[in-house]
């Protein structure tokens, strides 16, 4: 019985050099997975701050609900509509390790503060 693979999209493959500390592929690849995030009503900050709470809690949905004040409810309502602007999940492997590198970048590059 064959396993259906995952579906590799370009922002995956970003990700290897933006380890290497390429300002143009860390941009790329911001640009990419976090740039649908525009779309939101409310901007782009919230979901960010969602993204950043939920990496840094080690992916708990109520550890990171209790740094942002916010209930459960609210935070996977969140990331609920991350997934939904952006086409990853962040509870996915793949998807979480993606979008956390480009959370990464978007520090570093100060976006969306800073154009890309």
């Amino acid at each position: 019985m064959a396993l259906d693979a995952p579906v590799l999209r370009t922002a995956d493959l970003l990700v290897f050099p933006v380890l290497t500390r390429d300002r143009q592929a860390m941009a790329d690849l911001v640009r990419s997975a976090l740039g649908p995030l525009r779309q939101a009503r409310g901007g782009v900050q919230p979901l960010l701050e969602t993204l950043v709470a939920y990496f840094d809690s080690g992916c708990v949905a109520a550890e990171a609900a209790r740094r942002l004040s916010l209930s459960v409810r609210a935070f996977t309502y969140r990331l609920e509509r991350i997934h939904q602007y952006t086409g990853a999940d962040p509870s996915d492997p793949l998807h979480r390790y993606t979008l956390q590198t480009a959370v990464i970048g978007a520090r570093l590059l100060d976006w969306p503060t800073r154009p890309l």
